[in-house]
């Protein structure tokens, strides 16, 4: 049984742990060997972690448990990185003053080495 908000959905090779519409862990097989090890991916905001289980099934019990042990930190991780590129942004929405310099080139740097 998985917390509230959390399901299950397939992702890339396998199945994929989604937090509403985030995906805060997946699994798949380690390579493409028959009876491979599964490869669990653990990354609700920051570095992953792994871990290996021998099927897929034990892949999809591992992430249940890990969610239900670790439901209250991984919504706050979720929550505190709204994005891929949260961590980029100006605090108050600013924008960063840009401006582009369009810098020729020599005819020498884009002639084609015959």
């Amino acid at each position: 049984m998985l917390p509230d908000g959390f399901h299950f959905e397939r992702y890339v090779g396998g199945p994929g742990l989604y937090l509403g519409d985030r995906v805060v862990a997946s699994a798949c097989p380690a390579n493409h060997d028959p009876d491979s090890p599964w490869r669990v991916c653990m990354s609700p905001a920051g570095l992953p972690r792994y871990v290996f289980t021998c099927t897929e099934t034990g892949a999809e019990r591992y992430l249940a448990q890990w969610a239900r042990k670790w439901e209250r930190e991984i919504r706050e991780a979720v929550g505190a990185s709204s994005g891929s590129f949260a961590h980029l942004s100006l605090p108050g929405g600013e924008r960063p003053a840009t401006t582009y310099i369009h810098r020729r080139h020599g005819r020498r740097a884009t002639r084609i080495a015959r």
